[in-house]
């Protein structure tokens, strides 16, 4: 199954996905012709890394007239959409069930912004670069096997998007389009780890204040908290306990 026309609906796909979006002004008209089918979508970094990467993307290179993707995808996780005409991102490369050398006409493509080392992915922007991908192949009809890396594809040497295990990625794409809520993988997990040691110190030395935060300050014995006299000797969890108890009893 293919879809067939231009992908005028992609702003209100990913909006229904949940994820933020900005549409640039003439979208819908932007591109070099129109589609043949779209058979999946192809997954790219800028190798740039700023916040004008789009800039390039929308008015493309010297070398290459723009637009070189139809979306963009901020470290935020934010959505630019750039186009819904075919844009010159494939290059030259095979995927099974595509066009030897003829993706462009086939493919959207998205441009993360990223240096393109690998090291710059936010949790933020590969929570988002998946539901986009599953988001956009639910529409088409088509699975996670046609969610494809730049490197995967090309026959010229290219890397994008660097960093990123495709085998994991794909596997969470599908989870999302089947209707499930994909894992974090080990790579945002350590993302997630390094900011908390980053922001609060290494994690789990401030465990004992978050406990008497959480408990009083005063232990008891090894099971139980002496709870904070403000809150009558309880802790913060038996406090919240007995407020919704109350609650409920109000509106029984």
């Amino acid at each position: 199954m293919s879809w067939r026309g231009d992908p005028v609906w992609l702003a209100d796909v990913l909006r229904d996905a949940g994820l933020r979006v900005l549409e640039h002004d003439g979208w819908r008209d932007r591109g070099h012709g129109d589609f043949a089918d779209i058979r999946g979508v192809l997954c790219h970094h800028t190798a740039g890394g700023g916040r004008n990467d789009w800039r390039i993307v929308q008015n493309g290179r010297p070398d290459l007239p723009g637009p070189l993707a139809q979306l963009v995808l901020e470290k935020d996780g934010t959505y630019r959409v750039i186009a819904a005409g075919v844009c010159w991102h494939a290059g030259r490369g095979s995927w099974p069930g595509w066009p030897t050398n003829n993706a462009n006409y086939h493919t959207i493509g998205i441009e993360a912004v990223s240096r393109g080392d690998g090291s710059d992915w936010t949790p933020a922007q590969l929570d988002a670069y998946k539901r986009g991908c599953a988001a956009i192949l639910r529409r088409i009809g088509r699975t996670a096997s046609d969610c494809v890396a730049h490197r995967e594809y090309s026959h010229e040497g290219k890397i994008d998007p660097a960093g990123i295990d495709m085998d994991e990625f794909r596997a969470e794409v599908q989870a999302l389009i089947d209707g499930e809520d994909a894992p974090m993988s080990a790579a945002e997990v350590k993302q997630i780890q390094d900011f908390i040691t980053g922001f609060c110190g290494p994690i789990g030395s401030d465990v004992k204040d978050i406990r008497e935060q959480l408990c009083g300050l005063n232990e008891r014995d090894a099971n139980q908290y002496g709870g904070w006299p403000q809150l009558g000797g309880r802790t913060v969890v038996d406090a919240l306990a007995e407020v919704l108890s109350r609650l409920e009893k109000l509106e029984a």
